[in-house]
């Protein structure tokens, strides 16, 4: 079990599992309230395995009984029990993250790789891996350097040092691209598979999948340009197609389960990267990205 691994998910949760409550007149019931927010929280939590237990028996109580934003129940105690049992286990958990000598390091990546079977499959994830972090951070404009400090059981895991916040900010913006080039990429499948059912000619189903494959490059194309006039400061062609192979080999790793993330405590660098559990939800934020805004 890797509790860095959950690091975002409990630091996000802790000051939200707060469920704002009151008795009726007679005392014998109480209403709570505010309770879609405090549902969408335990939601974030689903993926922290040691907490599992505790989130089925809140899940049987009448909080979760209904979809309303108030809930009355006369079986306040059950409830109040089991939050304050959730709420004992999660500063427990975040007691043993905060322990730790890798966690809250300003520019330390937390890397998950997908599952794999042989050494080939280790090796080629260690080259792409390399091209996707180690080769863009080296740019003299942001000057990091990659320096693999740990490791971890379990899924395999390392513990990668840039170097600068630079880096890391780089990591970020490359990272959230891929994720939108993910979903983009999907949108279009669907959109190509929705074709293929209305009996098209094979010249307008051809000119279909040549659109949407243009559309993606062109995104490709925004999305690198935004981060290197933004981060970098240079958009020569050398350094966009860095950039495009790097969003495109962390694309792949999102697909195959892998994800990047921060272990700064740094919440501004910690929203900069993707929320790996909802990329649905992702969009651009070449808007965001603004020239000059580094911070070595």
């Amino acid at each position: 079990m890797n509790l860095l691994e959950y690091s975002d998910a409990l630091f996000k949760a802790q000051p939200a599992l707060k469920l704002k409550s009151e008795y009726t007149s007679d005392y014998k019931q109480k209403i709570y309230s505010n309770v879609n927010i405090f549902r969408k929280t335990i939601e974030g939590l689903e993926e922290v395995t040691p907490l599992k237990p505790v989130l089925e028996k809140l899940k049987k109580t009448a909080i979760f009984a209904s979809t309303g934003d108030t809930v009355t129940t006369t079986s306040s105690s059950e409830v109040e029990d089991i939050l304050t049992d959730l709420k004992s286990k999660i500063n427990l958990l975040n007691e043993m993250i905060h322990a730790s000598k890798l966690f809250g390091r300003e520019d330390l990546l937390y890397v998950k790789l997908p599952e794999f079977k042989s050494f080939d499959e280790l090796a080629k994830f260690s080259k792409d891996l390399q091209k996707a972090i180690e080769i863009p951070i080296t740019d003299t404009a942001i000057n990091g350097e990659v320096n693999i400090i740990g490791a971890d059981q379990g899924s395999v895991i390392l513990y990668v040092a840039l170097g600068t916040i630079a880096a890391v900010k780089l990591i970020a913006g490359i990272c959230w691209s891929a994720a939108v080039i993910k979903k983009k990429n999907a949108e279009a499948n669907m959109f190509v598979e929705h074709a293929k059912t209305l009996e098209l000619k094979n010249e307008a189903l051809d000119s279909i999948i040549e659109a949407q494959k243009k559309q993606l490059r062109n995104i490709a194309d925004s999305e690198a340009n935004a981060l290197a006039n933004g981060l970098l400061n240079h958009n020569d062609p050398e350094t966009i197609g860095r950039l495009k192979l790097s969003m495109e080999i962390i694309t792949n790793l999102i697909d195959k389960g892998g994800k990047i993330l921060p272990m700064t405590k740094d919440e501004d660098i910690q929203k900069s990267f993707p929320n790996y559990n909802a990329l649905d939800l992702i969009e651009s934020s070449i808007r965001q990205i603004q020239p000059g805004n580094r911070n070595n």
